[in-house]
């Protein structure tokens, strides 16, 4: 079975159900699978064929799902591409990529001309610029080639988020983008019955992958896709549309949260709701299940396509903080610095090994080596640990760890105590030098509230949740919003690029007990 067969399935048995709902477009599944045959016959008199990469630059509109359906149904690759970027960071992946064809829209057009500059591709543009446009495609008539596609033929090409400041390209297969769907499936109950709300961009391998693959082409349900996020609009939509599925990251769930009126809505129909992507704050959890949604944590990483583990909405309350167990198909296993397998509740790197995995960094062996282990373990580049029941904890990323006086601190630890405190905003740890402790944590802060007085609560915070060697023993204060990835994670390659030292504006903490 893959991803273009599925889509089949669901326009010939359930023709007339609802699959796409965007603005004033209401498509059926026969719809759907009609128009993006169309499109896939335009693609294919353009060249594409098995096997090549079609780039996806385009906002939240159906043309995108249509573009991603009719690449599948080629055999062909999509390359989800960041419309965050610029046209200079844009350039090294689509060039990467080796896109045959590349789909944008008017507005986000000139993100392209670097690539396009440098090598002969095909751009068209959904609007009224001069590029071919997407009608083009539509207007090509006759139904696309009939193609062989293999379970372990490449289905997405997708850039990681570049929280590492380096971003490569995960092939995933159809047999891996559809191992947790069928997890989810079996494990949740999703059905056609569901209709899933995705307003993050569905270039982001969490939305199109998850939301859209996952929940929506495999379980046949209905994906309502909004253009953009605002949290007051998105309440709306779970309201009038009656939601059943939500997945999104940590700082979508917290601006919904400090919508006014968010106490007065009715969130009765999201039975799915889950988080991930970030550390989540308790607090946020506890804030939804006051409105009766159980909102769970949930674990995965692009390499993985997107899902590790998942947390059981009964069991949200008893395991607060906690991402949950490995999901149908899934084994995880914690390793110790010489690949030795650790006892319950010891910190190392979270391994994973299922038909979810990658297929490989696309073409860099070198970096496919050393995140592939033999066995067919995937490194995951996080720190973490289990319990005797499996129930997975993850404590931070291997890169933002530091060592303090020869003891590991985990800054992912700080802020989940920190978060919260009156007047922050957001927070982030990272490590700078210090002469006698080797590092310590400084605390980067956007404050809502007077700067000084909040760095007073922060540091009591500290003093009653953390021990001496955790605490934050200086903090940049300022109003600005922390930079982020385009996933929505902190980019703290960022701000350690910014904070390499103490700089003069940091404020001393009370730290005068460190050991």
């Amino acid at each position: 079975m893959n991803l273009a067969d599925l889509v089949r399935f669901w326009g010939h048995w359930r023709p007339e159900g609802e699959a796409l709902l965007c603005g004033d477009l209401r498509q059926t599944w026969a719809e759907l699978d009609a128009v993006s045959d169309a499109v896939a016959a335009g693609l294919a008199a353009r060249g594409v064929g098995h096997g090549e990469r079609v780039g996806a630059l385009l906002g939240n509109r159906p043309e995108l799902a249509h573009l991603v359906l009719a690449t599948l149904k080629l055999g062909a690759v999509s390359v989800p591409l960041n419309v965050r970027l610029t046209a200079a960071e844009l350039a090294p992946l689509v060039l990467d990529a080796d896109c045959r064809v590349v789909v944008t829209e008017d507005a986000l057009a000139s993100g392209l001309e670097v690539a396009a500059a440098a090598a002969d591709i095909d751009v068209l543009s959904v609007g009224g610029s001069d590029l071919p446009s997407w009608t083009e495609l539509l207007a090509a008539g006759g139904t696309p080639p009939a193609v062989e596609i293999a379970d372990d033929d490449a289905a997405f090409l997708c850039y990681t988020s570049g929280t590492t400041g380096i971003q490569k390209g995960a092939v995933l297969t159809h047999r891996s983008v559809l191992a947790p769907a069928q997890a989810k499936v079996v494990s949740e109950g999703l059905s056609w019955r569901d209709r899933i709300l995705v307003a993050v961009p569905l270039v982001y391998t969490g939305a199109v992958i998850s939301c859209f693959m996952q929940f929506t082409v495999y379980a046949g349900g209905a994906m309502v896709l909004e253009r953009d996020f605002d949290p007051d609009r998105y309440l709306d939509t779970i309201e009038r549309h009656r939601i059943s599925a939500l997945t999104t990251v940590p700082v979508l769930w917290e601006r919904m949260a400090a919508s006014p009126d968010f106490a007065a809505r009715d969130l009765s129909s999201l039975v799915s709701a889950a988080v991930g992507g970030a550390p989540v704050r308790l607090d946020l959890l506890e804030r939804y299940r006051e409105r009766g949604v159980s909102l769970v944590q949930v674990y995965g990483m692009t390499e993985a396509s997107g899902l590790i583990s998942a947390l059981r909405a009964e069991d949200a309350g008893d395991h607060p903080g906690c991402a949950g167990k490995a999901i149908l198909g899934t084994r995880i296993r914690i390793a110790g610095p010489e690949d030795e397998t650790l006892a319950p509740d010891e910190v190392g790197e979270i391994l994973v090994r299922g038909d979810h995995v990658m297929r490989e960094y696309w073409r860099n062996p070198s970096a496919t080596a050393a995140t592939m282990l033999p066995g067919g373990w995937l490194r995951s580049g996080d720190l973490g640990s289990t319990d005797e029941r499996g129930y997975l904890k993850v404590v931070d990323r291997t890169k933002d760890m530091l060592i303090s006086g020869g003891i590991n601190v985990y800054p992912a630890e700080i802020e989940r105590v920190l978060a919260g405190v009156d007047g922050v905003a957001e927070l982030a740890v990272i490590g700078v030098p210090d002469q006698r402790w080797g590092e310590v944590p400084l605390v980067v802060v956007t404050c809502t509230d007077e700067p000084t007085t909040t760095l007073a609560r922060l540091a009591e915070r500290a003093r009653t949740g953390l021990a001496g060697f955790k605490r934050p023993r200086f903090a940049v204060a300022g109003t600005e919003p922390l930079p982020r990835t385009f996933s929505g994670k902190i980019a703290k390659p960022e701000l350690r690029k910014t904070y390499p030292t103490v700089p003069p504006e940091a404020a001393a903490l009370d730290v005068a007990t460190r050991r």
